[in-house]
């Protein structure tokens, strides 16, 4: 969809004009401060909504203003009054659109006004403006990097700190896997007195008893009897050595000490372990997202061949788009414009003075072949232009 004809009538500083272009590409000429940038902006008024309409678009002296393009399928009309601006949109049988504003946003792209803006914008911004073109949104896997990021830094720090620790503690060698029970000590050495004092004393009833034994000979039969029950007892019962359980007691808390560290020790161990796990998880998943992006960037249909994105921003033929020629930057510049506008063929170039010759004959050739209408303002009467406006007026009008 193009411009077939364009009426603006007091809009700013021009008076009554219209063209109707004719090619590719219609330049707009004439000297400084006579009209030229006003019908760029009639342009853009009609189609870009009062969002960048001025507070007095209206020329001086006068009480209404005027605009209509003719695109063939539609018309566009916005009209302006002191009350402030108004539009219409029709199509061919001359039905009104009801949201005429939505019906036009629809057709146009970011770079529909001047597709040279793309040249001037930093890298991170031509990043976005050509994901955009090609379907690209990386918002998501982004931020999804970025968390796993913040958390593996999170992790790796934690994982440091907890080596630290680790590597300051002592892991003790033929330790007991768990600390020995003071009191379980205690109790058995109560135990082996009692049973030691148990024996002492049946060891001097044997004594005694023998003695009994000699001196009375009618009481041999009962003290035999005791005599074997006794044996029979202390056979059946050992004598414990004492002086161990004392020595174990000495060194139960030395040994239970170290018992601890080695428990904080294995404990601090399996943590780096698995903090070392989790980093590893987050690497792998942040390399997944930065393959996934490769692989969407290299399957991406740029507007011209060579042309591709990296960390840095947007690159041609490998090159930084900010180090192109000045003719690879316009080239470039212009295919990405008519590439974002599918539907509206039009583009609109308003220092179209710091082309040369080789950049315009350029520029008419590729929106002839794109089947668009790029309009260029230009300081020059030469013949490169179509139009010349002097005085808010088309020349010869």
């Amino acid at each position: 969809m193009k411009i077939i004809a364009l009426e603006a009538e007091n809009v700013k500083y021009l008076k009554v004009v219209r063209i109707e272009p004719d090619g590719s590409l219609v330049v707009i000429g004439g000297d400084n401060a006579q009209g030229k940038t006003c019908i760029f902006d009639s342009i853009e008024y009609a189609l870009n909504g009062a969002g960048c309409i001025p507070s007095k678009p209206i020329r001086a002296g006068q009480k209404k203003a005027r605009i209509v393009l003719d695109m063939g399928d539609i018309v566009v009309t916005r009209t302006f009054t002191a009350k402030g601006t108004n539009l219409t949109v029709k199509n061919k049988d001359g039905s009104t659109f009801a949201s005429p504003q939505d019906m036009l946003n629809k057709l146009k792209g970011e770079l529909t006004f001047d597709p040279l803006e793309f040249s001037r914008m930093d890298a991170k911004r031509q990043s976005e403006v050509l994901k955009q073109l090609v379907g690209l949104n990386f918002d998501k896997v982004n931020a999804r990097y970025k968390k796993l990021f913040d958390e593996r830094t999170i992790v790796n720090r934690n994982g440091k700190e907890t080596k630290a620790v680790l590597d300051s503690l002592t892991k003790h060698e033929g330790i007991p896997a768990k600390a020995v029970s003071i009191q379980e000590l205690a109790f058995n050495y109560n135990d082996a007195i009692e049973n030691n004092r148990y024996i002492k004393q049946n060891v001097d009833a044997l004594s005694e008893e023998k003695v009994e034994l000699e001196q009375l000979e009618e009481r041999i039969a009962k003290l035999k009897k005791s005599i074997k029950q006794r044996q029979n007892i202390l056979n059946k019962t050992a004598k414990i050595n004492v002086e161990i359980i004392k020595e174990e007691i000495a060194n139960i808390e030395i040994i239970n000490s170290k018992v601890r560290e080695n428990d904080t020790y294995d404990l601090t161990h399996s943590h780096v372990v698995e903090l070392r796990k989790q980093s590893q998880s987050l690497n792998d998943e942040m390399a997944k997202i930065e393959r996934s992006k490769s692989k969407a960037l290299t399957k991406a249909k740029f507007p011209v061949k060579g042309l591709a994105i990296d960390d840095d921003g947007v690159t041609f033929e490998g090159i930084p788009f900010i180090q192109c020629s000045a003719a690879q930057r316009i080239r470039i510049s212009v295919a990405i414009g008519l590439a974002m506008n599918p539907k509206l063929r039009i583009l609109l170039i308003r220092e179209g003075s710091l082309l040369d010759e080789k950049n315009l004959a350029m520029i008419a050739d590729m929106a002839e072949k794109a089947d668009a209408q790029v309009w260029l303002e230009r300081v020059s009467k030469g013949n490169e232009c179509q139009v010349i406006i002097e005085n808010g007026e088309v020349q010869g009008d």
